[in-house]
This record gives structure tokens, C-alpha cells and sequence, in this order.
């Protein structure tokens, strides 16, 4: 009897001590990447303070392109046809709601979302050319998808809360299904086109998840981070593919394409004052010196041409939503800062888009309840 309650206390007190370990761990992990944030946006690096052009001026000139309080902070721009009225137009996406204009901006119709959401992307569940809207959300709060009137088709999440949702055709039947990232112990788990979990797997931690051609073998993997800061590849039924870890810690990313809109796409992370491009195998295969952007900033990037017949521009901008500031980058074709500004707004959205003949591009990046249009200044020289 003795010796069987010695046993209990031992196992006992292994127990005790690994989720002592698991809640330093845990605590150390969540102070890092959210309770640091929260501190930091009560006290604003003071280089942020200062807005306007740092680098650049009489390259691009600003105007407003598109401006409607209603719609929330604007988290997506996409050219397509979206809506059933024929022809193509200009999506502009915010957290409350959703704006279609033409090339010129003239507003065609709009959509309010009945749902409070987080970061909403435009999406075809279907493929029928009638969009629906993807709620991406923000961190520890569910998700949902939102049909074309802006009503939610379902709402997915629980504790211990979901970090981040992505959406693609994973099995090539022309329906979208739904990747989801859960904070703590959540894991990974695939949703059908109705919101119904297919599978789960286990992993701690996903920041971020997207679903991405990695190899360019025209089928979708699952690419996510986690609490170690990898880079994890997961095959359509969930299994590991693929991890590596980073030189910087890898948590909240994006993809893009690099250096044309036809090329590879990459895993995009602004981190440590640098713009890293990863393969989805953790090698870094470019890096663009950012000065400020620092590490707590969510960036997104995009090529740019700025004329017709010449290599594209790349434009990147990190914001910084704790602080209600963005910073916008352009780097030339050799890779070299030729435009940087701080905008005093968070700014989750850039595009370029063709909207004339002339093979020059627009600029647009999505802010506070506007879209901001950047154009080339007139006698600017243009580095090829």
C-alpha cells in the first residue's frame, strides 16, 4: 500500500511539474507576442510619431481614391466580377462592409455586413462569379463567412479561440473549403463549404494560416506558423509535409509574388527592420531593408509597374494597428528604398491595378474607411 502511494505522489508530482513548465512556457509565449503589444501601443516609438514622406519625396504623389466611413477599416482591394450585374469592378472590402466601383471609383453598389468582424477578404465559395466574404478575424474571436447580402452563412470558433481562417480549393472540385488556426492547444482544422470540421490536427499555437501552391504543381498546401515560429506545410488531409524554422521568428505573415505578378509566390514577413521573402521551405530568398517597421507590424506586399515594359516595383506596407499607424514602402527593381512614408491610419490592404490602357498601374492602399491612391509624380525618374 505504501508503495502504491508513493507511486501517486511521483506521478503526481511529474504531473504538477509539467504543466508548471507548460504554463511558464505558455505565459512567456503570450506575454512575447500579446501582452507586449498591448504595453507597446500605450507607448509609440517616437519615430513613429512623426508622419509624412521620409524617403522619396516628389516620387508619388497621394490623393484619395475611394472614401466611406461606413465600410471600417479596409482589409481587401480585387478587380473581378463579383457581383451578378455584367462586367468586371473594383471590390473594396472593409470590416463592416463592402463597396464595388468602377475604374473611376463611381460606386456601382455596396453591402453592410451583419456580423462584427475582424479581417475580411472577398471570396467565391462556388465559383459562380457571385462573391462571398471570408472573415478572417482577428485574433481569439470566431469566424464567419458572409454571403453577397452581407448576412453570415455560419460562424465557426470556440475556445481556446481562433487565431486566423484561409480559404481554397484544397481538393480541386471547385469549391472552396476552409483552413482554421486555433490559439493554445486548438491545432489545425479543415471546414467544408457548410462550416463542418473534416479533420483536425494537433500543433500549438497557429498565428497565421494560408493556403498556398508551394511547389507550383498547381495543387493548394496548408502553410501555417505556430508557438516555435516555424513554418509548417501540411498536405490536403492535414499531415506535416515539411517544417523549418526561420532565422526570425515566423508568426503573422502573408504571401505574395516576387519580382512580377506571374512569378513564384513567397511567405512575406516584416521583421527586425527587414522585409523577408521565404519559399514555403523556410529558405529566405530576399530581403529588403525597412527601416522602422521593427517586429510587431503585419505586412503585405505587392509588385508594381510603373510603366509599360519595364520590371515591377514592389510595394509593401506594415501596419501597425495597436498604434493606428502603417508605414509604405517601394522598392525599385534592384531592390532599393526609394519611397517611404508614414500614414497615420491602419492601413491592412494594397493592390495595383490596371485601370487604363496606358500599361501604367495604380496604387492603392486601404486605410480607415478610404483607399488611397498613389501615382508617380510627373518628371520622376523611373529606375529600371
Amino acid at each position: 500500500m505504501a508503495t502504491t502511494k508513493k507511486k501517486v505522489l511521483i506521478g503526481c508530482s511529474i504531473a504538477l511539474g509539467v504543466f508548471l513548465l507548460l504554463i511558464v512556457v505558455g505565459g512567456f509565449i503570450g506575454y512575447r507576442y500579446f501582452t507586449s503589444p498591448i504595453i507597446s501601443a500605450r507607448a509609440m516609438p517616437e519615430a513613429l510619431q512623426r508622419t509624412g514622406v521620409l524617403v522619396g519625396e516628389g516620387f508619388l504623389s497621394r490623393s484619395i481614391y475611394m472614401q466611406d466611413t461606413r465600410l471600417g477599416t479596409i482589409s481587401d482591394v480585387k478587380f473581378g466580377e463579383f457581383d451578378p450585374s455584367p462586367g468586371p469592378e473594383i471590390a473594396i472590402v472593409g470590416t463592416r462592409g463592402a463597396l464595388f466601383v468602377d475604374a473611376n471609383a463611381n460606386a456601382k453598389s455596396s453591402v453592410m455586413f451583419s456580423v462584427h468582424a475582424g479581417h475580411v477578404e472577398i471570396v467565391d465559395v462556388d465559383g459562380d462569379g457571385i462573391s462571398e466574404y471570408l472573415d478572417r478575424g482577428g485574433g481569439w474571436q470566431d469566424v464567419s463567412l458572409i454571403d453577397h447580402k452581407g448576412n453570415a452563412i455560419w460562424t465557426y470558433g470556440g475556445m481556446p479561440g481562433v487565431d486566423n481562417i484561409s480559404a481554397g480549393d484544397i481538393n480541386r472540385d471547385g469549391i472552396l473549403e476552409f483552413v482554421v488556426g486555433f490559439n493554445g492547444d486548438g491545432g489545425v482544422r479543415l471546414l467544408d463549404r457548410y462550416g463542418k470540421e473534416k479533420w483536425t490536427q494537433p500543433d500549438g499555437n497557429v498565428w497565421h494560416v494560408e493556403l498556398v501552391d508551394v511547389n507550383g504543381d498547381g495543387s493548394l498546401e496548408i502553410v501555417h506558423s505556430n508557438a516555435a515560429g516555424k513554418i509548417v506545410v501540411r498536405g490536403k488531409d492535414g499531415k506535416i509535409i515539411h517544417t523549418a524554422k526561420p532565422a526570425p521568428y515566423f508568426s503573422t505573415f502573408s504571401w505574395c509574388r516576387w519580382p512580377t505578378k506571374r512569378a513564384r509566390q513567397y511567405a512575406l514577413l516584416a521583421e527586425n527592420d527587414i522585409i523577408w521573402l521565404f519559399d514555403f521551405f523556410g529558405k529566405s530568398v530576399f530581403q529588403f531593408d525597412a527601416p522602422l517597421a521593427g517586429k510587431l507590424g503585419n505586412a503585405r506586399g505587392v509588385p508594381r509597374r510603373i510603366q509599360n515594359k519595364q520590371s515591377e516595383y514592389f510595394a509593401v506596407v506594415v501596419e501597425f494597428s495597436n498604434w493606428n499607424r502603417s508605414i509604405l514602402y517601394v522598392y525599385a527593381p534592384d531592390k532599393k528604398l526609394v519611397y517611404q512614408e508614414i500614414i497615420p491610419e491602419a492601413c491592412a490592404s494594397i493592390a495595383s491595378l490596371s485601370l487604363d490602357s496606358k500599361g501604367q498601374e495604380t496604387l492603392l492602399v486601404g486605410c480607415n474607411g478610404k483607399v488611397w491612391k498613389y501615382s508617380v509624380e510627373a518628371g520622376a525618374t523611373v529606375r529600371r
